[in-house]
């Protein structure tokens, strides 16, 4: 039994001792893409990197009294892979509701459905007129259709389709019918899954935590609604003319130049019939989109309309046309426009500082009081009820825009590479609008609640793997908003921007990994940031910093937890004077364990103290002493 023991002894510190390098960090997928050109390790795509797309042609039709959306689609698949495909997988993302489908949320049982209903599929070749469908078989979400024959590289095939399902009502995954003739139409159309040079077909439920991976996709959709009814989607509205009477077309032209909010309609206006040029009888809604990943639209009835202009190219004069749709009973939805007005200039502007690259937002009340949700061009929100809520919803469903919508992350795998981005940058509004709020503060204290415990899930782990919402929000939400102020802090907001930039141009439209982000931050600044990335993205490490010891005023800190946070300590002297030392986070990227300050020797160290609300720190007991 002793040999045993000694053996035991021997492996765990052997083990211990051997480091991490960054190589054993790298997922096989990436280094098999970059020995295929696809990707490579300087932050730009490789000379071989592709990717697939879509073009959709819809007509739907929306029947509000029985909550119910039916369709016929015709999808020309692009497939610019260098393989042969002989299958397709298409996502039903409506199977949700089916009975017997496992998903993360509860819902009413009114709501369970017997899914999406769809027929007459067809799949040709191009050039060809021979239906190569051959079967279909579900898993819960998703739809694999085989082929008798393969679709070769670097051709397009064709799939039709007709298909129909229930709209919820009760239990809506943020989308559905919230009453009171309002509906807003998200994951509704059988769509193709992504084929990528990481994973082939992107075969992840959607569980409804799961959001969006989507190729850039090209739209052509006709939306029928009844009588009286009004649709708000993304890209150009092609029949304005036709639907709109001439005040409201006058309104319309006068919003698209000009930087005071115009009321276009009101829900009176609506009432009266004084919106729309045919009230006797269903209207269909025609839109064309280009290059976007998803499509998703809102349908009213009684509503107001308000809209804005903002410059977001300074060098072309090009604007965004910015909407707020909503019914009179909200409190505060009439600020929208203003508040996301707000949003886009300073992201266009300051940060990201890329102009906002689509042509129309519009931020769309599903009439509760409460949610947010993204999709381009649109946002799904509830009335928040105070103006700084307002503010902060708005800018943090429009901050979407740029990730994943822009930048087409992953973010069934990698949620941190856009909604941290997001939480990170709502900041900004707060500071600028409301700085009693104190945003980021409140942002640490929520990361330092789950920091270190057995529920914190690293980054490394894949999103949709995560089943515990609480877990999900700490390492998509909060732990990448912290860790990535810090990197800003350090790098300082010039140099950090160039290496946004430069992350940016080079992914944009593209769908960039963690280690294309990586690499890229370390390419586009000329900084090894590799002692930053790995502890806050790779490994579990935690926050907490401690006062080791205080021996001739040096003050030891020791860096317990392992991640590389910024020092903050303050020491008082028996003649009640004080000193400050700041240090921000690359005072660890040699990683080193602890760091040794030093303070006036000519004093007697009466009090040490460490940290601020700021940074954050799961153990304070070991944050203060006293002589």
């Amino acid at each position: 039994m002793k040999k045993l023991y000694i053996l035991i002894v021997f492996i765990s510190v052997f083990s211990g001792s051997i480091a991490q390098t960054w190589e054993q960090f790298i997922p096989y997928e990436m280094k098999r893409a970059v020995k295929k050109g696809t990707r490579t390790m300087n932050g730009i795509p490789g000379k071989k990197y592709w990717q697939n797309h879509s073009d959709y042609s819809i007509n739907a039709t929306v029947d509000v009294e029985n909550s119910m959306l039916s369709g016929k689609e015709k999808i020309v698949y692009y497939n610019d892979s260098p393989d042969s495909l002989r299958y397709l997988y298409m996502r039903l993302y409506q199977n949700y509701y089916k009975k017997g489908t496992g998903r993360s949320w509860k819902i009413d049982t009114s709501d369970v459905t017997e899914g999406v209903k769809y027929s007459d599929i067809s799949v040709k070749l191009e050039r060809s007129d021979e239906n190569i469908f051959k079967k279909s078989s579900e898993t819960p979400t998703n739809m694999r259709v085989l082929l008798n024959k393969p679709v070769p590289p670097h051709s397009k095939v064709i799939v039709e389709m007709n298909w129909s399902f229930r709209i919820p009502k009760i239990s809506r995954n943020r989308m559905g019918n919230y009453g009171k003739n309002n509906l807003f139409i998200a994951y509704w159309y059988p769509q193709i899954a992504v084929y990528d040079d990481i994973d082939g077909w992107d075969r992840v439920e959607f569980n409804g935590i799961t959001e969006f991976y989507n190729d850039f996709n090209n739209y052509d959709i006709n939306i029928t609604v009844p009588k009286g009814f009004k649709v708000w989607a993304p890209g150009e509205l092609v029949n304005q003319n036709e639907l709109f009477t001439k005040k409201v077309l006058s309104n319309i032209k006068k919003a698209e130049n000009s930087d005071e909010v115009v009321r276009i309609f009101s829900a009176k206006d609506c009432i009266k019939q004084k919106v729309l040029k045919n009230n006797e009888s269903e209207n269909t809604w025609h839109f064309k989109a280009s290059h976007i990943p998803d499509f998703t639209f809102g349908v009213e009835k009684n509503v107001n309309w308000d809209a804005v202009s903002v410059v977001v190219d300074k060098k072309s004069g090009r604007r965004t046309f910015v909407s707020a749709v909503y019914p009179d009973s909200l409190k505060n939805f009439d600020k929208v426009a203003k508040y996301a007005a707000w949003s886009i200039k300073y992201m266009s502007e300051v940060f990201p500082g890329v102009p906002f690259p689509y042509p129309k937002e519009t931020v769309w009340s599903n009439g509760t009081p409460s949610g947010g949700m993204e999709s381009p061009m649109m946002a799904n929100d509830g009335d928040a009820g105070t103006d700084k809520w307002t503010a902060g919803l708005s800018f943090h469903e429009i901050f979407h825009t740029y990730f994943p919508f822009f930048m087409g992350t992953n973010e069934r795998k990698y949620s941190w590479m856009d909604e941290g981005w997001a939480n990170f940058a709502t900041r900004f509004v707060f500071d600028s609008l409301f700085p009693e709020y104190k945003y980021f503060n409140r942002v640490v204290s929520t990361f330092e609640s789950l920091s270190g415990r057995e529920k914190e899930v690293p980054e490394s782990v894949l999103s949709y793997q995560i089943t515990d919402w609480r877990a999900y929000r700490e390492h998509s939400y909060n732990r990448p908003s912290v860790a990535y102020n810090y990197l800003k802090e350090t790098l300082g907001d010039s140099l950090f921007l160039v290496g946004m930039h430069y992350y940016m141009e080079n992914w944009n439209g593209k769908h960039p990994l963690p280690f294309d982000f990586f690499n890229a931050l370390e390419k586009g600044t000329g900084v090894d940031l590799k002692w930053y990335f790995k502890p806050w993205f790779l490994q579990k490490c935690y926050a907490d910093l401690a006062i080791e010891k205080v021996e001739e005023n040096t003050v030891l800190i020791e860096n317990r937890g392992g991640l590389p946070l910024p020092i903050d300590i303050t020491v008082t002297f028996d003649d009640g004077s004080t000193e400050k030392v700041y240090k921000k986070a690359d005072v660890w990227k040699n990683n080193n364990e602890n760091i040794a300050l030093e303070f006036d020797k000519s004093k007697k160290i009466k009090s040490v103290k460490l940290g601020n609300p700021s940074i954050p720190d799961i153990y304070t007991e070991n944050n203060k002493m006293k002589f």
